[in-house]
């Protein structure tokens, strides 16, 4: 089949129009939902105030304005290969950059290009899939109504990104699966590549795409091949992305690459593995809303495992999509646990949406188990969010607080053809608003938790007067103290 047949025109009748816009609009209604009525300000209020949002919202501002010619952002220093690029790589500031030279870069633009993003992406999924309205209000409701959208919708994290990513992968996944055709595959597969950069664990998605379209389930030769093909693609994939990625001291690999010998290995492997594992299923583990999307993916990773019917007939009769979603969450929490963490929300952010993605393939399908099971589990994680007012002042405190003023940070000078880019760098010691949102576009931010003369960064910024050799003081106010190296290496 050719393209067109995949993607071909469908009369729609009212309803289904109307449905379909109602679920472009939606991102834009849980936005207005979040902030307007619930946190009581506006959307234009909104202020990036984690130290992930913070980082995220000033590469984009460097990259859009700057190109690749901007400084490094770091841990410590710890250099990328290649790049200044941090410690979340290129991909996802990549497409906010885009985003930013299109429509410009404010305080509040990523909350912005967030809903644009989901928007997108339900405008694909309604156009490609074509499916009918009962199907079109489940997902309605169900996007309105999942826990992890509504709390990250008003932030500016780079969650609704991924939510992205998995609605057009999921809803290009069913096409294939019911039309099947080779340009489909091709793009699916380029596809697949490129949100590995995003969010690296992508690399999983690649793995339907090796199934026959039949019920049969076949573990033959050119299935291992493929998979062996999969598995060296992934490592290569995975060894290109860190080329581009500034070292994050605080990880478990790097702790874990970091042993003693095979045997220190396998110590620290097992224990950080048996911890995550514990995380996983203890209850009293986290806040509730954690424990209970944890508990609410294991719950569609077991029903998706018995209703594949993959034990029951030996591998022999799979049903598909059941199958395919058991794949991906068991391989999504395998790797979080084994190569991760499960703790302080991170398993949270990079479990929410494939869970999302993959519940939504299933309601594509027409699966009424799932579809009405979740709807009401929805239903239970709003109530959680509501008798659990601790969770939401923790997203929404300090969110709509206008960033103070630094004036001293005006000082610094971005160096157009640097010869080392540490020459457009500033070592912090504070990675707050009032730090991160003052410095110029083009100057990367490195965190240090040192500030001595070893560090090569042609600018430092503190909070107390230090004593420093290749340094030199060249402002101070209230707010702290303004160094600039003599010479930068």
């Amino acid at each position: 089949m050719n393209i067109r047949q995949n993607f071909k025109l469908k009369k729609r009748n009212k309803t289904e129009w109307l449905l379909g816009l109602l679920l472009v609009a939606s991102p834009w209604i849980l936005l207005f939902f979040t902030t307007t009525i619930l946190a009581k300000h506006s959307v234009l209020n909104s202020t990036p105030c984690w130290s992930d949002e913070l980082t995220y919202w000033h590469e984009v501002l460097s990259l859009s304005q700057k190109g690749l010619n901007f400084g490094y952002y770091t841990m410590n220093e710890a250099l990328p290969k290649y790049l200044s690029f941090g410690t979340h790589g290129f991909g996802t500031v990549s497409v906010y950059a885009l985003f930013a030279k299109v429509f410009g870069w404010k305080i509040y633009s990523i909350v912005i290009a967030n809903a644009f993003f989901m928007s997108l992406a339900f405008l694909t999924l309604n156009t490609v899939t074509k499916i009918p309205a009962k199907r079109l209000l489940y997902i309605l409701i169900f996007g309105l109504t999942y826990l992890p959208l509504v709390l990250f919708s008003s932030t500016s994290m780079t969650e609704l990104l991924n939510f992205s990513i998995k609605i057009i992968y999921f809803g290009l996944l069913y096409v294939y699966f019911k039309r099947g055709g080779s340009v489909l595959l091709v793009f699916l597969l380029v596809f697949c590549m490129a949100i590995s950069f995003v969010r690296i664990i992508n690399i999983v998605l690649f793995l339907p795409l090796l199934f026959k379209r039949e019920n049969e389930f076949k573990f033959d030769l050119r299935f291992f091949v493929q998979f062996l093909i999969w598995f060296l693609f992934s490592g290569l994939l995975f060894f290109v992305n860190n080329l581009f990625v500034s070292p994050y001291p605080d990880s478990f690999l790097v702790d874990l690459f970091a042993s003693k010998g095979f045997g220190d290995f396998m110590s620290n492997f097992a224990t950080h593995f048996v911890q995550n594992t514990w995380n996983l299923i203890n209850p009293f583990s986290e806040n509730i809303i954690q424990v209970f999307e944890r508990y609410f993916i294991i719950f569609i990773c077991v029903v998706s495992l018995l209703k594949s019917k993959l034990i029951q007939t030996g591998f022999k009769r799979v049903e598909i999509d059941y199958f395919i979603v058991f794949l991906i969450l068991f391989l999504f929490l395998v790797i979080n646990v084994a190569a991760y963490d499960v703790f302080d929300w991170r398993d949270y952010r990079v479990m929410a949406p494939v869970l999302f993605g993959c519940i939504l393939f299933l309601i594509l399908n027409g699966k009424a188990f799932i579809t009405y099971n979740v709807l009401i589990i929805n239903l239970l994680g709003l109530i959680l969010m509501l008798i659990s007012p601790q969770v939401l002042e923790s997203f929404s405190k300090d969110r709509y607080l206008i960033p103070a003023e630094n004036k001293l940070l005006n000082k610094i000078e971005y160096t157009q053809n640097p010869k080392s880019g540490f020459e457009n760098t500033i070592a912090v010691q504070q990675f707050n608003t009032k730090t991160v949102l003052n410095i110029p576009a083009g100057i990367g931010i490195s965190y240090s938790d040192t500030i001595s003369d070893k560090l090569r960064s042609r600018y430092i910024f503190t909070d107390k007067k230090i004593r420093l050799k290749t340094y030199n003081l060249i402002s101070s106010d209230r707010i702290g103290f303004l160094y600039m190296r003599n010479s930068v290496e």
